[in-house]
């Protein structure tokens, strides 16, 4: 910092994080700037601000600001729904903590920024629309206490598209698509599915079937508290799937057509990850236990009946998801 005159501009000097995403130091000086145009007598500021993006869909982006002048030190931490916003946040208190009250007894430049036993706060309000919530350090109990958001603020709907597999529901492993819908609030979620799955042709003795499946699902999920892997978050899920198995006869003099209905129960682990505020992508695989498992048989003179298809007593799934967060 340089020693100024009392006609010189105020030396402003901040510490700003290279985030991606985030405006420069240089914009954020700009704005500051921008901010103490018209102010007839301003202080030196030195200021160091820490950014930190959000940790999980539905967080916002939080500054934590600390400033000094001649006049004492000031620290905030504040909250915002982009870097844009924390930044422009930490102009405005930059320009506040320049804005001249009372003459200094000295004037001298700043000293570095060192943890006070005490701080004095620099006047003034922040008028932005920005959730306080408390610093890494302890606050006086003459502070307003942190506005706490609410618990309906958590609340999103996810509808989502993917392609899944499934074992042991049709002859072979079977490919399909799936859509589903998501309600999500706090750590709980709530998922309706539908899938419909590609047929496959099983011919036995001369004589077969075209079988295809189509069904729905509801899984009961939970946030699990374990880190993920590249900013994942990870949930276990538990819930139960109905399939509606169509087996269209082959061969033969007639042919017909069969529907019969499969149910499982199943356990699950998946894990997304958020593109931006607004898409997601997910992975989801299940296992569990068939509690329905029709027969199709084929009956001739020759040979009797005999069973073509059955699902298995254990089945597993597996799903890639693409979301819409609203």
């Amino acid at each position: 910092m340089v020693v100024r005159t009392a006609e010189a501009a105020p030396a402003l000097r901040i510490e700003w994080p290279d985030v991606p995403g985030c405006p420069p130091a240089s914009v954020v000086l700009q704005r500051a700037r921008a901010a103490l145009a018209q102010a007839k007598e301003a202080d030196d500021v030195l200021a160091i601000a820490e950014v930190t993006p959000p940790i999980a869909g539905g967080d916002g982006w939080q500054l934590h600001i600390r400033t000094r002048t001649v006049h004492g030190r000031g620290e905030r931490t504040l909250e915002a729904n982009s870097c844009d916003g924390v930044a422009r946040a930490a102009a405005l208190l930059v320009a506040l903590a320049a804005l001249r009250t009372r003459a200094p007894l000295v004037d001298r430049p700043i000293d570095e920024i060192h943890p006070p036993p005490d701080r004095v706060e620099e006047p003034g309000a922040v008028p932005f629309s920005l959730t306080l919530v408390d610093p890494p350090k302890a606050r006086p109990e003459r502070e307003m206490p942190a506005v706490k958001r609410a618990p309906t603020d958590d609340a999103r709907f996810t509808p989502s598209v993917g392609v899944g597999f499934a074992s042991g529901l049709l002859p072979r492993m079977g490919l399909g698509a799936n859509a589903s819908f998501d309600y999500e609030a706090s750590w709980l979620r709530a998922r309706a599915g539908v899938r419909a799955f590609l047929p496959q042709e099983e011919i036995r003795w001369g004589l077969g079937a075209e079988l295809s499946a189509m069904g729905a699902s509801l899984d009961l999920c939970g946030r699990l508290p374990i880190p993920g892997l590249a900013r994942a978050r990870l949930h276990g899920c538990a819930g139960a799937a109905i399939d509606d198995v169509r087996a269209h006869g082959l061969g033969g003099a007639e042919t017909s057509d069969l529907r019969r209905t499969a149910m499982m129960a199943f356990v699950g682990l998946g894990a997304e990850w958020d593109l931006g505020r607004r898409y997601r992508i997910g992975v989801d695989v299940r296992g569990g236990g068939s509690l329905a498992r029709p027969r199709f048989v084929i009956v001739s003179a020759e040979q009797g009946e005999r069973e073509l298809h059955r699902p298995s007593v254990l089945r597993t799934e597996g799903s890639l998801l693409f979301g819409l967060v609203f």
